[in-house]
């Protein structure tokens, strides 16, 4: 029995420690040297700017966001309150049977213990599935199914398949507020929430929350240009944040939640450079700086099915210039 109670705590302590880089259960990692100049601390240096050119250095390094830290440390904290349990003690040097368990004293830890540890586990990546043909299409002005199929032909797209419509894709945050925002816009005819800029292919909610893929939740859409032009759906991102935040938005903090415009061409990224330029003018009175990026438009990843048009589905409306505030959490 105390070979077991040893087993177990050693196997929550590596589920749990962030120094194994979320790799769980003996996963493989394979780790990339990155090149970097030494970084001085002055504001100039750390925070990026789209029209210098400059990236967000946080986001291209594999940190655990403050989800995986917290649960790591929900769960090593749970462990060694067992391992300190008086009764938990005595029941192990007894040698007593498991009948005669102090379960009053063991249920709460272990409860903490094996949720967290799941929650860890799902963030490797273990056991996700592919969910991309359970996705919607555009009969309900949802983009997720021809996302997905872009993105497992690992194409960037430019134009709707019919060339009609221009494609878009943006990252303001939480993406279920993002994207009922922009399904009020007049011109914007499909949308669909998941995860771009990152290193991982199919990446789960799961994996992105953990803050090591790369990716940022995101919006990709369809938009007429003859209705709404791009530019105009650039001011309206910058509208729906706080652009001299760095890797935040609203009370959602972490790289996967950093805001960003992704041109798919070369007219697209002259026009996020000019909304970019209206910004940094209008906030050169509070002598800020906009650190909204601007990068190209990457492979687009689909999120699960349950997300897309999340708060529509949860009885917000999305009508065209609705005025209704939106609510984040439905």
């Amino acid at each position: 029995r105390k070979a077991m109670v040893k087993g177990f705590c050693a196997l929550s302590l590596l589920l749990c420690c962030p120094a194994a880089g979320f790799s769980g259960l003996g996963a493989r990692v394979r780790t990339v040297a990155v090149a970097r100049p030494a970084v001085r601390m002055t504001e100039d240096k750390i925070v990026p700017s789209a029209v210098s050119g400059e990236t967000n250095r946080l986001a291209e390094l594999p940190l655990p966001s403050v989800f995986a830290l917290a649960y790591t440390a929900i769960a090593a904290l749970s462990v060694r309150d067992l391992s300190n349990n008086a009764a938990v003690k005595s029941w192990v040097v007894d040698g007593a049977s498991l009948a005669e368990a102090p379960w009053f004293s063991l249920s709460g830890g272990l409860v903490l213990i094996s949720y967290f540890s799941f929650q860890l586990v799902k963030m490797t990546g273990i056991g996700k599935r592919d969910f991309y043909e359970e996705l919607e299409g555009t009969e309900v002005d949802s983009l997720s199914l021809q996302a997905g199929k872009w993105a497992l032909a690992g194409a960037v797209p430019m134009h709707s398949a019919d060339g009609a419509f221009e494609v878009a894709t943006f990252a303001g945050g939480c993406f279920w507020g993002t994207e009922l925002i922009f399904q009020r816009v007049p011109g914007v005819m499909a949308t669909c929430v998941g995860y771009t800029q990152g290193r991982t292919n199919r990446p789960s909610y799961a994996q992105v929350t953990s803050g090591t893929t790369g990716h940022t939740e995101g919006l990709q859409l369809l938009f007429d240009p003859s209705v709404v032009s791009y530019e105009a759906l650039c001011d309206k991102l910058l509208s729906t944040v706080d652009s001299t935040r760095l890797n935040m938005v609203g009370n959602d903090l972490g790289t996967q939640y950093r805001h960003g415009i992704y041109p798919h061409s070369e007219e697209q990224h002259a026009a996020a450079i000019r909304a970019i330029k209206r910004e940094q003018a209008r906030v050169d009175r509070f002598k800020r700086r906009v650190v909204t990026e601007v990068r190209p438009a990457a492979i687009f990843w689909p999120a699960e099915k349950h997300h897309q048009r999340k708060l529509q589905k949860g009885g917000q409306s999305a009508a065209k210039d609705a005025k209704a505030s939106v609510r984040c959490y439905g």
